[in-house]
């Protein structure tokens, strides 16, 4: 990686498929409540029904924003959407990780000397990730998958 190169990580398109489909389904699901009852509207059901979709149309959105970006300095997550609303990401310094954790190989958790935790998960490039995180942060205690590789 050159001196001023910084790598970026995305959701991978599949689950941001999924987070879609499942936006429409819950839209879906709202529009066969309207129809199956055209005069009878419950506050609850219908209150309910909205809910469930707002909440998967914030959770699809928000996966859109997810990124997360590794350089000399050390590694960041960030998200657009958030960005927008004051809530931008802070750098955790390659020095300042003391432990790297890995769950099931598939998601890493890194742990700072100030007590932040920072989630690398379901990122297209996680075995890139991974082998940066572990080039760059040589010092971290390893743990968990990583842990039983090691030995």
């Amino acid at each position: 990686m050159n001196d001023d190169q910084v790598l970026v990580f995305e959701r991978p398109p599949v689950s941001r498929i999924i987070s879609c489909a499942a936006s429409f389904g819950s839209a879906a699901i709202f529009f066969m409540y309207l129809a199956d009852h055209p005069t009878d509207y419950r506050f609850l059901p219908m209150f309910g029904l909205v809910l469930l979709f707002l909440g998967t149309v914030a959770a699809a959105v928000l996966q859109y924003g997810d990124h997360i970006y590794f350089s000399n300095i050390g590694v960041k997550y960030e998200n657009r959407l958030l960005k927008l609303f004051g809530k931008h990401g802070r750098w955790m310094r390659w020095e300042d990780i003391v432990e790297v954790r890995e769950v099931k190989q598939k998601v890493l958790i890194l742990l700072s000397r100030d007590g932040r935790r920072m989630l690398v998960d379901a990122i297209l490039g996680y075995a890139i990730a991974r082998a940066e995180i572990l080039r760059r942060a040589p010092q971290a205690i390893l743990s968990g998958t990583l842990a039983r590789e090691d030995s």
